[in-house]
């Protein structure tokens, strides 16, 4: 069984460290590894930056290095509900979970929703009533109706395109699980960059990112959309894409990403 060293800085420490890992090890042991030596807990995320700040994969294909070539280990999101109760006395959820319910109470006391909020919705049911009946449309993966018989092979190509429910569930615990956690500044500068790669990014971190992206744009306040609602929308996004090379949740974040990207160069916010 071979064995690999890796030598990597965490954060601001000025001392190199190393782990020593089994090259036929899963990834999640490997990743827990990592994350006991930055001191990091369950539902913090946690990047690897090479000297040159190119991000790799942790995993047992990690290329080995030297002390003079050290790894930079990251904590790019770190759930801070804890740190917040534990040293100021506030509950965050709790604080969240009031501001919900304020917001809602709100809404119910007006008579009717403003005319520009009315028309948005009336726009976005449109839009969705196209997107679930026009046929041609069906890659995107909203089309209602499979092409029957559900015997044919081109119906059964169309259901192998979908996510497994193992896959799905999985993606859904793990967002759920680090939603709540705080990406960190470079982060969110990078992620204002045109040049933000995603590649390296796991699909529960990117819906993150994604949640970061609402949040950083105050989207949220304006559309007076609460953080659970929010959530439930950009998991359901991502579980009704099909898995198809081009079209796929990764191409729809770059996209969004891109148009993210460009409302900060422009300052069009």
């Amino acid at each position: 069984m071979e064995s690999r060293e890796v030598y990597f800085r965490v954060q601001q420490r000025q001392q190199c460290e190393a782990a020593v890992f089994n090259t036929n090890a899963p990834s999640e042991e490997i990743k827990e590894l990592f994350r006991a030596a930055a001191e990091a807990g369950p539902r913090d995320i946690l990047k690897l930056y090479t000297p040159t700040g190119r991000l790799v994969n942790i995993s047992a294909s990690l290329p080995a290095n030297t002390p003079d070539t050290c790894y930079n280990l990251q904590v790019v999101a770190a759930h801070c509900n804890g740190m917040l109760l534990d040293e100021v006395g506030i509950d965050l959820l709790a604080l969240e979970n009031r501001v919900s319910q304020l917001e809602k109470k709100i809404s119910i006391d007006f008579d009717e929703l403003p005319p520009g909020v009315q028309e948005l919705k009336h726009q976005v049911d449109k839009f969705r009533s196209k997107l679930e009946t026009t046929e041609h449309l069906s890659w995107l993966g909203f089309y209602k109706e499979l092409p029957p018989p559900l015997s044919t092979e081109a119906c059964l190509r169309l259901q192998y395109r979908r996510k497994s429910e193992e896959q799905k569930r999985r993606v859904r615990d793990k967002f759920y699980s680090i939603c709540e956690v705080a990406v960190s500044q470079e982060v969110r500068q990078y992620l204002r960059q045109p040049t933000f790669d995603c590649h390296q990014w796991e699909d529960e971190e990117i819906l993150l990112l994604l949640q970061q992206m609402y949040v950083d744009l105050d989207f949220t306040t304006k559309f007076g959309i609460d953080m659970p609602t929010l959530r439930n929308f950009l998991y359901e996004v991502y579980k009704n894409y099909n898995e198809v090379p081009f079209h796929n949740f990764r191409h729809c974040f770059c996209v969004a990403q891109m148009m993210y990207a460009m409302v900060w160069c422009i300052d069009a916010e």
